[in-house]
């Protein structure tokens, strides 16, 4: 979907948290954040499929991309993408983040996200970024990429790291956070 198509879209659909689908700049940077070796990634909104094939593209062998998303537009066309390591899942991230170990893959190395938490009550934010957080496997990222810096206070308070950085490069301009899972304290025998 491209274009106008995609803008026809996200004005009939609030819930849509972009004007335009993600440019070659920012998948470049999620696929620089993503780094190499994380076969099981979760994408929240994946809207259009633009990210998700490049994430399929890059997947290591074995891996599998869930692809979260609500709007029934945007659902028919990641469904027209033929990939077996493709799981699409219709539903709403506020209710399917509270189960996402039971998603369909062994583990998940990362989660991304696009969605417009700015939409969201306060709890509901925070909800979504707890359960994110306890479903990451020890050394998983959430990657959120936004307009806006809404969520960096919110990642701070469930994860050890946040690095943050700006794609001037896209209409509007993104900032990407990657918050990175804190490890569990080692007991030491005694």
């Amino acid at each position: 979907m491209r274009g106008i198509k995609y803008i026809k879209t996200a004005l009939t659909d609030y819930k849509v948290g972009a004007f335009t689908p993600s440019s070659r700049f920012v998948i470049r940077r999620i696929r620089r954040e993503l780094g190499a070796g994380r076969k099981y990634i979760v994408e929240y909104g994946a809207g259009d499929g633009v990210v998700t094939r490049e994430l399929l593209r890059h997947l290591p062998a074995g891996g599998k991309v869930v692809a979260i998303e609500l709007n029934s537009k945007f659902l028919a066309e990641l469904r027209t993408i033929k990939d077996p390591r493709l799981i699409v899942v219709a539903g709403d991230v506020t209710v399917i983040s509270r189960t996402l170990k039971k998603i369909g893959v062994p583990r998940i190395d990362a989660v991304l996200s696009s969605i417009p938490f700015t939409f969201f009550p306060p709890r509901i934010r925070e909800r979504v970024v707890r359960d994110t957080a306890r479903a990451l496997a020890p050394d998983g990222i959430f990657l959120i990429y936004q307009y806006s810096l809404l969520m960096r206070s919110l990642l701070k308070k469930y994860f050890a790291k946040i690095d943050l950085q700006l794609e001037p490069r896209n209409f509007l301009p993104m900032f990407f956070m990657v918050a990175r899972k804190k490890k569990k304290p080692r007991i030491q025998a005694r």
